[in-house]
């Protein structure tokens, strides 16, 4: 019998879904996302992360840290978390609690970290054990968190040449809140294709649908050394769109 999820972890997933949600397109969300510091030079574990989706900018990074506890946050959490933002290159962040938080810790927050409140209650109607299961074979647990819904449009033209339709194809593009997988769901076809950044003899990847785009995965590196998985939709020739993005 398959063990349920700590309480903790569908807090953490239950902010994850509330942020991408509520967020501009502009920006993804990565629950459970493991990031190399720049000063500690090892793997930070975040339980949320938002980046830019578009383009390789990792200027505009938040950090969300959330909280599942009876007491209150108090300032020695607001100081370790901003360590944490200062460690992954985090501009902002958000510190998340059923609990409420200390007069200490609002003084100590100031204008980078913003301390919310989300009631566990919330938690009643959440079921992340209905998202699609992850399609790496080594991720036993792990479940497709979507969160981008790119639109890519197939023009028709008739036989005359003064007609032309337009004809959208939606999908849902997201990853593993475990290994960090990239997946994209076909709503045409229903298709769900997974796609690894690591592999160099990767030529891209099709639904069904076998229209003249293709997704690809890939990792990408700024101009201060700071690297990224990125998820493609590739148009055709130098029409590339990313859609989605991990923090590595």
């Amino acid at each position: 019998m398959k063990k349920p999820s700590p309480s903790w972890e569908l807090y953490e997933r239950l902010i994850a879904r509330m942020i991408s949600d509520q967020l501009s397109t502009d920006y993804c969300v990565t629950p459970n996302a493991r990031i190399s510091g720049r000063i500690s030079g090892r793997k930070r574990q975040v339980d949320v992360l938002i980046d830019a989706r578009h383009n390789t900018d990792n200027t505009r990074r938040i950090i969300v840290d959330a909280k599942k506890r009876l007491r209150r946050i108090d300032v020695t959490h607001v100081e370790a978390f901003r360590g944490l933002m200062e460690d992954v290159g985090a501009t902002h962040g958000y510190l998340v609690s059923p609990a409420g938080y200390t007069k200490a810790a609002e003084r100590r927050a100031q204008d980078e970290v913003s301390i919310r409140i989300l009631p566990l209650d919330r938690l009643d109607e959440f079921d992340p054990s209905t998202w699609p299961k992850c399609a790496n074979a080594t991720c036993h647990s792990g479940r497709v968190f979507w969160d981008g819904y790119p639109e890519i449009e197939l023009t028709l033209q008739s036989f005359s040449g003064n007609e032309h339709r337009r004809i959208p194809f939606v999908h849902y593009v997201g990853k593993c809140d475990r290994c960090g997988l990239f997946h994209v769901k076909c709503l045409s076809c229903g298709d769900l294709i997974s796609l690894p950044e690591d592999k160099d003899d990767d030529y891209g990847h099709r639904c069904r649908c076998n229209l003249p785009w293709f997704w690809l995965a890939s990792i990408e590196e700024d101009e201060n050394g700071c690297r990224s998985a990125e998820l493609h939709a590739v148009l055709g020739i130098g029409s590339i769109m990313t859609v989605d993005r991990r923090g590595l």
